[in-house]
């Protein structure tokens, strides 16, 4: 081979090398050098940058933020750090996390969005275990056909002997899931949602006897028994105290409800908020119902509302360490969509691009902690860039 002059190969702020050029003298064809490490440090730098772009905008940073960030390693302007952020989302595969075993655990919810000033709906079907998605999707409209066919598409019932499935109080849901699900099917009324409406009830200067019945009501499925009793106490105080005014009546009761919450904060142990089983809780409704006539109007439909989904309040105690709660897929939106990240969602697009971004990180941390993933990179940016600047000068 007989040298014929190089190429300069260019990667702009990391640096460029001169690949050599051969004649060969027999069959007169031109051979280049190898410059097969070249390629790969690059695809390397740009995967390692890629995680790098992701871990920012999960956390909330805008892609101005990034751009600035980054001009610390490899200076990107801010329409170049949003191509490079949806580029790398597009490419990375975002891996189910489908339940393993003969009983499905499940929670489904959605989740308000507003994009371009215009609701648009998030929804979620989230693996219990794990707390990965299972599949999600940005819909515009929200309608039980809807949602059927997000479940029908994202779900296979065959494999699993029971699936259950922890939902909100929405009329909706049962249809649709038993539609789908069958005799397979035990569905989970989120507890945690019947609290939010029974608090809901009762505004916060009511009298110590209305707070007593709101925690009457919210001792029917968890153990609340300590403040019931602490609360009844204070209610046999104030009503000795009716010849007082108003306004005086108003402020004692302020005054004794925060020396309650501040006693059931310091008192509460590990048992005071433990799920009662399904006799017991049953039992506990019954008692609250003895006072049914007696009882407003609005408190009477909430009572109603838990005796006719009773068993669906119950569902927890059917399958071993099930969820009585929707709070899994609760604490999955708090931070995946965060104000910060909500202000910047412009688009359905965009809202499935940060949504995606957040569930390939989250799967990733599973994965870590699982021990089938290393903590940390096997490379950094500085080992793949310095190697790269060693072979020509930076342009």
């Amino acid at each position: 081979m007989n040298q014929n002059g190089y190429n300069i190969i260019t990667k702009r702020h990391i640096g460029s090398i001169k690949v050599g050029k051969y004649l060969c003298p027999i069959c007169n064809t031109i051979h280049h050098t190898d410059v097969s490490f070249w390629k790969e440090q690059n695809g390397l730098i740009t995967e390692v940058m890629g995680k790098l772009l992701m871990c920012l905008k999960n956390s909330g940073d805008s892609y101005r933020r990034m751009a600035q960030i980054s001009g610390f390693i490899l200076p990107f302007k801010k329409s170049t750090m949003f191509s490079k952020f949806s580029e790398i989302v597009e490419l990375t595969e975002s891996t189910p996390s489908i339940p393993q075993g003969k009983i499905a655990i499940l929670n489904f919810d959605e989740e308000y969005l507003k994009i371009a000033g215009k609701w648009r709906y998030r929804l979620t079907l989230l693996n219990y275990k794990t707390k990965i998605p299972i599949a999600e999707k940005v819909v515009k409209n929200l309608t039980n056909e809807i949602i059927r066919d997000f479940l029908k598409s994202s779900f296979n019932p065959a494999p699993y002997e029971k699936i259950f499935v922890v939902t909100d109080l929405k009329p909706g849901y049962k249809e649709i899931l038993k539609s789908l699900f069958g005799e397979k099917l035990i569905h989970q009324y989120c507890i945690f949602h019947l609290y939010q409406l029974i608090c809901k009830e009762f505004s916060k200067s009511s009298s110590l006897s209305e707070f007593l019945l709101q925690y009457k009501l919210m001792n029917i499925f968890y153990d609340y028994e300590m403040e019931v009793l602490q609360i009844e106490k204070k209610v046999h105080e104030e009503k000795k105290l009716n010849e007082l005014d108003k306004k005086e009546l108003k402020c004692w009761i302020k005054i004794q409800k925060e020396e309650l919450y501040a006693y059931f904060f310091n008192s509460r142990n590990n048992d005071s908020k433990k799920l009662r089983d399904p006799v017991e809780a049953y039992y506990k409704m019954l008692q609250v119902a003895e006072e049914y006539d007696e009882l407003p109007v609005n408190i009477q439909k909430r009572i109603d509302m838990i005796d006719d989904s009773i068993l669906n309040f119950l569902a927890y105690r059917s399958i071993p360490d099930a969820p009585a709660t929707n709070n899994a897929i609760e604490g999955y939106f708090s931070v995946t969509t965060n104000p910060i990240l909500k202000r910047q969602m412009k688009t359905i697009e965009g809202a499935e691009r940060s949504i995606k971004s957040y569930a390939i990180e989250r799967t990733s941390h599973y994965l870590i902690k699982k021990g089938t993933e290393k903590v940390t990179p096997q490379i950094t940016l500085l080992e793949l860039i310095i190697p790269l600047r060693i072979l020509g000068n930076p342009i």
